[in-house]
């Protein structure tokens, strides 16, 4: 299976192509009212070749959090090909020890019709639809994992090849009005070593409420250690926006001592509007080392 990681914050759009370890520029997300359209670069120059039977997982952080989405869909267009079907499987994301996932896998038959065999074409290839569109309402897996913004789902094709022209994500549902990224600065490997150090980030909120000129929102932030206790790490403090406005916290860091055990580690913030009750969550993920 190859893995294909295109990360987005706020800020910074960029893909991560862990097969062959290459960092690129992504395209542009659109944002229209709530529509968010999400162009994949693949790591590859377009035409993109899908070979027989090989899964293709996209891990994909469109960069806006939804308070309902009603629609999601993975869409391309067919260049060419022989292959007779095309496949997205999605798996539902951890809600907790107790909560067993669902799974889901779609498929969309290719092949429209194929001529018949003639001496100067005795191997006729099957003609294919001109594009490929899946899409999932809001009780599918999909929908669900992109609620945060952020979610995987694998692609692949059967009986042949196909090359695309184009791949996309596109999310239309109710984008919330407080946005927050928060974002590991470091490489992709990094670990705290056992003596302790410094984990860097960038962190940013945005205010998408139209209905209020200026808010006041409370932000706070905890550390989760890997047997599940919580750290905390600053007060909540006010953050007073204007709409459409973003407050960025770059170049944070967080100190690890010598003291805190080895292990995997969940740095979250917390954005809240005290007026709505409505509350916003990031995290992101380092580990502390034994040796």
């Amino acid at each position: 299976m190859k893995k294909l990681n295109a990360n987005y914050s706020l800020h910074r759009n960029v893909l991560k192509n862990s097969i062959a370890g290459i960092t690129l520029i992504c395209a542009t997300t659109l944002v229209c009212a709530d529509t968010i359209s999400t162009k994949i670069d693949l790591g590859e120059p377009f035409p993109f070749r899908m070979e027989d039977g090989i899964e293709y997982e996209v891990d994909l952080d469109i960069g806006y959090k939804f308070d309902t989405i009603e629609k999601v869909c993975i869409n391309t267009k067919v260049k060419n090909g022989e292959a007779g079907a095309a496949f997205y499987k999605a798996e539902s994301e951890p809600a907790g020890p107790f909560n067993f996932p669902r799974f889901e896998s779609v498929a969309q038959q290719l092949a429209v019709g194929i001529d018949a065999p003639t001496p100067e074409n005795p191997n006729p290839v099957p003609q294919l639809q001109k594009t490929i569109n899946f899409c999932g309402n809001e009780t599918s897996v999909l929908a669900e994992n992109y609620l945060d913004g952020e979610g995987k789902f694998k692609f692949s094709v059967s009986g042949g090849y196909v090359d695309f022209w184009d791949f996309e994500l596109v999310v239309e549902g109710d984008v919330s009005d407080t946005q927050l990224a928060i974002v590991l600065d470091e490489p992709t490997d990094f670990s705290v070593p056992s003596y302790g150090g410094r984990v860097n980030y960038d962190a940013g909120i945005r205010n998408l409420d139209s209905t209020q000129s200026l808010v006041t929102l409370e932000q706070w932030s905890v550390l989760k250690f890997p047997n599940g206790d919580s750290y905390p790490i600053h007060k909540s403090r006010d953050v007073v926006l204007n709409y459409s406005e973003v407050k960025d916290y770059p170049r944070n860091y967080l100190t690890i001592p010598e003291w805190f055990e080895a292990g995997d580690y969940e740095l979250t913030w917390y954005v809240t509007n005290p007026g709505t009750g409505a509350r916003v969550k990031d995290s992101l993920y380092f580990t502390k080392s034994a040796d």
